[in-house]
């Protein structure tokens, strides 16, 4: 079906009860994965990249936007399922302008350093950039602690206000809203995030916009159906399908010698013997895991 608007994806998620999952990608073969889960399962999806690690200053080579979003045209164009596709969370405002030029059709502002107001003005900016080029924006109010695997520590976060959210939603005219309910950035493991269910139902009852909910990764899976149940649209999903990556790829070292096989069979042939295929059905696999907690399988053929 192509590339299509975030907000009909989200909509249709919401009057038949199920979310749409964002599942983040870094590279090629991670973002083929997402697409092989979302054509098996008959799955509306949502792919795209992170902005601020792809605008992030500490990398070595400074990237060119258009490659990626190049690539994300291209498989959203040839899928057979729904897709829109992102680009995420960036607090550099010229680059997601730019990423609206390359062919992102939703772009996401990072607000962590901004006020309230600042945030409010720099999204009625990106909205009217965005509508007038056919793409749309989401945003955030509140802020998700973000968990530090290294130091294992983890940063405050703050609660959706409902209020706020209201205001900043008829303020800015977003067509999506993040919010913080409980939720976690970067929690990995056994130990999972609850949410606060009241709260979501209150904003789900006062926000005229789809709702969305980062930090799928370390979600209590109970309560992200609830979540679902009581209005949230959009789930994103990052974190665990880079340890997914990073696994898949370990286990393949573990079990082969790889010193004694031939390298066009490990990187490029694409066969059993192929690294980035072992890695890319490992994603395929998280994916459609997810996608039953989401609900959107078989959804696909709802559209018309």
């Amino acid at each position: 079906m192509a590339l299509v608007p975030m907000s009909r994806l989200l909509t249709h998620a919401r009057q038949h009860a199920y979310a749409v999952g964002y599942f983040e990608s870094w590279n090629m073969e991670s973002m083929l994965g997402v697409i092989d889960a979302a054509e098996q399962m008959e799955s509306p999806v949502i792919i795209g990249f992170n902005g601020g690690f792809i605008g992030h200053e500490d990398r070595i080579v400074t990237e060119n936007i258009y490659y990626y979003a190049g690539l994300g045209r291209a498989v959203a164009s040839h899928a057979n399922v729904p897709v829109a596709f992102i680009f995420n969370e960036a607090d550099n405002v010229p680059l997601l302008v730019k990423a609206l030029k390359a062919g992102f059709n939703v772009i996401m502002h990072d607000h962590e350093s901004c006020t309230f107001e600042e945030s409010i003005e720099v999204n009625k900016y990106l909205v009217g950039i965005a509508h007038a080029q056919d793409a749309e924006v989401e945003a955030e109010i509140g802020l998700l602690p973000a968990v530090d695997m290294a130091t294992n520590t983890m940063t405050a976060g703050e609660n959706t206000d409902p209020d706020e959210a209201e205001d900043f939603v008829r303020q800015t005219d977003v067509d999506a809203l993040a919010i913080a309910v409980g939720n976690v950035h970067m929690l990995e493991g056994q130990k999972k995030s609850s949410l606060y269910m009241d709260l979501v139902e209150t904003l789900s009852k006062k926000v005229s916009v789809p709702l969305v909910l980062h930090g799928g990764t370390g979600v209590d899976e109970h309560d992200l159906k609830e979540a679902i149940k009581l209005g949230i649209a959009k789930v994103n999903v990052g974190t665990i399908l880079r340890r997914t990556f990073i696994d898949a790829l370990k286990g393949y070292y573990l079990s082969r010698e790889v010193d004694t096989l031939d390298p066009n069979d490990v990187t490029s042939k694409g066969g059993e013997m192929d690294m980035l295929v072992f890695a890319r059905r490992a994603i395929t696999g998280e994916v459609i895991r997810m996608m039953n907690l989401f609900g959107s399988i078989k959804k696909a053929s709802l559209f018309t």
